[in-house]
């Protein structure tokens, strides 16, 4: 299979961000959640879950509710607007003024006609949603207190809202409000921190006491509460069935509880009752989302996105990633360019002393260690989206706000020292862009020609209507461009012909790209792991992708993250490197797939009994009938590719650094214990 040197990569100082709220819509199987830094992730759930998209935050970015309507995504914050986002270019499409301030939270109503928003000054705003765009509607009458969160009924004729101390049922006919007091407090605060509402009119409602309650609507009074947290409650969904709820907060077990009959048979009575616990996350639970088909998704301050269900017993964690164009490689210079959120760092791989003969899964003595050649820092109100560097290692370009900014780089020659210039003189038909890509010395994929002094457009490439970039991979050679688009289109250009072909459309989206350096064939990864390998001479898949490539390789359906990523080393054309979450698979085409079985478990990494058994591991090899080897990695993998030569970069992230940034947990005395 071939011999590659890696550099582990484990100074990258990614520091995964909290998950604030989330929504799911079943139309579209697509998942909104945002973070703490204001970002908002949209993941595609319908096979593997992964993240597709990604709208930036900035240092006034606010994002308290997220809320779909017919493939819309709107969001709500302390900024005071209702926000509609542009999915095709992951920017804010309108703002609409919110009455009442700061907005904590957001519904949608049954129809999908209107949305609901609660504010800091005790309004509840109504929306019209129209085609192409939102009217203010109307404003509730005033209560005292914020509204922390917001409900509302199937009928659409009814609105329930949680704050301190009480929750409310507005009634949207004649406008009466009931209140539902929270009773005796002993000068403490009882906020209300979720709430909904069921077809029967019950209402439900978690509160910072730990509790969650069922409150008779008519009456306004409470019929049953359940203890089923030591803390707050601060998330809550309904079944589709409506007799069973889940509910989760800052102890982060989530807990269902359902509806059962109780009693003799001469008096049966139905209640509510604690079932079912799930211990999925470590620390606060402050969002969840359920599917149709009974999928729970899960977020909080752990970073980590979980899906869990039940039958069969299924708990699946999904470990936050840096957005895309945050690591960037210089292959001919064995550099790698990282992205933070105000600054780019730019370091230089140490190297071995390559002598000497080393055994499998060993650590080679290093000549000369990594060194850090560039901190480049943004201005103080900038917020880095992508970043890229050269092949060469000399030129650098990374967005702010959908602007460039290019810098040529360069390193110590000749007794003279680095020098960095940026370029200024930029053409003005250069436009707002989301993604950059080197596809040569000097030349941009946006796609701009670059000189040491000024950038201008070299050429413009067009796709349908309507189509917006997702992914982008060139060549080593800088002469094809493939590019897949929101609508799972996958486009190759040919930059020096000036032409351009369209590759077979599948059902799933597309999760990683690459071109063979050396046959310039295509392969795509997709979501449920297909993997295909398209030839643009032929404008076929190729013979080897239709005889063993025809159904979804059973290595690869074990596995419950997407490919990330797809790379090659020249030396070995038959060899294509994928990597996942956990694990890099490598794809050997000269393998005969009519070997007999072996071992069909993905390889295991054996520790070894050392001072350092956590940094080194062996990999032990296994053969399969489809021609693919699966290594996995202790860490976590944010990046990995082919520098050059032998060497493979890995960037990896070992789980005790996240702890270590994480808030304390819940304190929970066990017994036995202090």
């Amino acid at each position: 299979m071939g011999e590659f040197t890696v550099h582990n990569v484990r100074f990258y100082d990614f520091e995964p961000k909290s998950i604030q709220c989330m929504s799911y819509e079943d139309e579209s199987n697509r998942l909104a959640l945002s973070r703490a830094d204001g970002s908002v992730e949209i993941w595609n759930c319908k096979h593997r879950p992964f993240m597709q998209q990604v709208i930036h935050g900035d240092e006034d970015s606010s994002v308290e509710a997220l809320a779909w309507c017919n493939g819309r995504l709107f969001s709500a914050g302390l900024h005071g607007f209702l926000l509609e986002y542009d999915l095709a270019s992951c920017t804010v499409r309108s703002r609409t003024a919110v009455t009442g301030g700061p907005t904590w939270c957001l519904a949608l109503s049954p129809n999908k006609q209107k949305l609901a928003a609660g504010t800091e000054d005790g309004y509840v705003c109504l929306f019209n949603v129209n085609e192409n765009r939102v009217l203010y509607d109307k404003s509730l009458a005033k209560q005292e207190g914020r509204i922390l969160s917001i409900g509302w009924h199937l009928s659409g004729n009814y609105i329930v809202t949680g704050s301190v101390n009480c929750v409310r049922l507005w009634s949207l006919k004649d406008g009466r409000v009931t209140r539902c007091s929270m009773g005796q407090t002993r000068g403490r605060e009882i906020i209300v921190w979720c709430v909904a509402i069921l077809d029967d009119m019950t209402i439900v409602s978690g509160d910072s006491r730990g509790k969650t309650c069922f409150w008779n609507s008519t009456l306004g009074t409470m019929t049953q509460y359940v203890q089923t947290h030591k803390a707050d409650v601060l998330s809550l969904v309904i079944c589709p069935e409506q007799k069973s709820l889940y509910v989760a907060g800052v102890d982060p077990t989530i807990v269902q509880v359902k509806l059962v009959q109780t009693g003799s048979k001469s008096g049966r009575k139905e209640c509510w009752m604690r079932s079912l616990p799930r211990s999925i996350h470590t620390h606060d639970v402050r969002a969840m989302a359920l599917t149709t088909n009974g999928k729970l998704y899960s977020g909080g301050v752990d970073t980590v996105l979980a899906l869990s269900y039940y039958p069969p017993k299924t708990v699946i964690k999904y470990r936050a990633l840096p957005h895309p164009g945050s690591i960037s490689i210089a292959s001919d210079a064995e550099s790698i360019l990282l992205r933070y959120k105000d600054h780019l760092d730019l370091w230089r791989l140490g190297h071995y002393e390559g002598n000497k003969k080393k055994p499998s899964g060993s650590f080679l003595p290093i000549s000369q260690d990594r060194v850090k050649l560039l901190e480049l820092q943004c201005k103080e109100d900038e917020v880095t989206e992508w970043s890229a560097i050269s092949s060469s290692g000399k030129w650098i370009a990374y967005i702010v706000h959908g602007n460039h900014r290019l810098f040529h780089f360069n390193l110590p020659k000749d007794g003279k020292g680095l020098s960095l210039q940026r370029i200024k003189t930029m053409n003005e038909s250069i436009k707002q862009c989301r993604q950059v890509l080197w596809i040569a010395e000097g030349k941009l994929a946006s796609i701009i020609s670059v000189t040491e002094s000024e950038a201008e457009v070299d050429m413009e490439l067009c796709l349908e209507e309507g189509h917006s970039v997702n992914k982008m991979k060139a060549n080593s050679e800088g002469s094809i461009l493939v590019v897949a688009d929101n609508h799972e289109v996958i486009t190759a250009f040919n930059l020096r012909k000036d032409t351009k072909s369209v590759l077979p459309k599948y059902s799933a989206p597309v999760t990683a790209l690459g071109i063979h350096p050396v046959t310039s064939d295509v392969v795509v990864v997709y979501a449920d792991m297909m993997v295909k390998e398209y030839s643009l001479q032929t404008q076929h898949y190729t013979p080897f992708c239709r005889e063993f490539l025809s159904e979804c390789p059973a290595e690869l359906t074990k596995r419950n993250s997407v490919v990330h990523d797809v790379s090659f080393d020249v030396r070995h054309k038959n060899l294509v490197l994928l990597h996942d979450d956990s694990a890099i698979i490598v794809l050997n085409k000269a393998k005969s797939v009519s070997e007999p079985y072996v071992n069909n478990k993905p390889a295991k990494m054996k520790r070894r009994d050392s001072p350092a058994r956590r940094m080194n591991g062996k990999i032990e090899k296994g053969k399969s009938t489809l021609c693919f080897t699966i290594a996995r990695r202790p860490n976590q993998i944010l990046h990995f590719s082919h520098v050059k030569n032998e060497s493979v970069v890995s960037v990896e992230l070992d789980d005790l650094q996240l702890l270590d940034k994480l808030p304390p947990t819940l304190k929970v005395k066990k017994y036995g214990g202090m």
